[in-house]
């Protein structure tokens, strides 16, 4: 099994390594990461830039690893297209610092990874750690083994896919995380405007606000891991919203019948 592994966090990224190790029980590894932190790009790409592709030392025996000065896009896609030897059978992303939930996961540089790997039918996983405190020390770990779990499944065909997992383990001890759960995605977030007084101008940063991962129901991502428990949430991408097509077509008819009618006279 050939397995690209990416993030949004950069090559350095102690989450990478430690997923791209469990990865390596499971499958032939490939790593190209960006240069640096590109958290929060969502699906971007670099159109009309050159994007250059280092080499850099792995720390795995077997695993080749490259940096990317581009996105978390770029890197799959060059990934799927340019760089990997043989086919892709499975995308992975992370383990981000921070978790990937609720509405949230459409800036998630982490999620939005795996979208060049769904968009080619590759089976693709998404994989965040959850900290009770924004200060707190990260154990990369367990969440490494619960994405080599699901690779394992989706290797030997018990878990057949076409679509995205996305992954939130909370950092608790396991004896301290209450079991799995299978999530939609809440319909709010937790990122806020942070202010920040300077000496001329006032400016504003993006900052996790863990507080606000709160209220939201039982059978949602943010839910379960505020309650202890892993949340698995299933992800595709379907743009168009078919429910509305029948009534939106008879007003854009009634609209063209009309603009026919008033320039030319007639009716189409």
């Amino acid at each position: 099994m050939n397995i690209l592994v990416t993030n949004d966090d950069g090559i350095d990224s102690r989450g990478l390594w430690a997923l791209a190790k469990a990865m390596s029980r499971v499958g032939q590894v490939t790593i190209i990461a960006p240069d640096k932190e590109r958290s929060g790009v969502g699906s971007c790409l670099s159109f009309r830039s050159d994007i250059n592709i280092k080499e850099v030392a792995s720390s795995i025996p077997g695993i080749l690893a490259y940096a990317v000065d581009g996105t978390p896009g770029d890197c799959v896609m060059l990934g799927l297209n340019r760089m990997s030897e043989g086919k892709v059978d499975l995308v992975v992303s992370g383990i981000n610092p921070g978790p990937n939930i609720g509405r949230d996961i459409q800036y998630s540089g982490t999620v939005m990874a795996t979208l060049q790997g769904y968009y080619g039918k590759i089976p693709s996983i998404a994989v965040s750690l959850f900290p009770e405190k924004s200060d707190e020390n990260l154990e990369y770990d367990f969440a490494a083994e619960v994405a080599e779990k699901l690779a394992l499944n989706i290797k030997n065909g018990k878990l057949q896919i076409n679509y995205i997992l996305n992954v939130n383990v909370p950092n608790i001890p396991k004896d301290r995380i209450k079991g799995i759960l299978v999530t939609r995605t809440a319909d709010t977030g937790y990122v806020k405007p942070s202010r920040v007084q300077g000496e001329k101008v006032m400016r504003y940063t993006l900052v996790p606000d863990y507080a606000r991962i709160s209220g939201s129901g039982e059978d949602t991502d943010i839910w379960a891991i505020n309650a202890g428990y892993i949340s698995i949430s299933p992800l595709r991408f379907e743009v168009n919203h078919h429910e509305v097509f029948p009534p939106v077509t008879a007003c854009i008819q009634e609209i063209e019948n009309e603009f026919f009618v008033n320039t030319h006279g007639r009716k189409k």
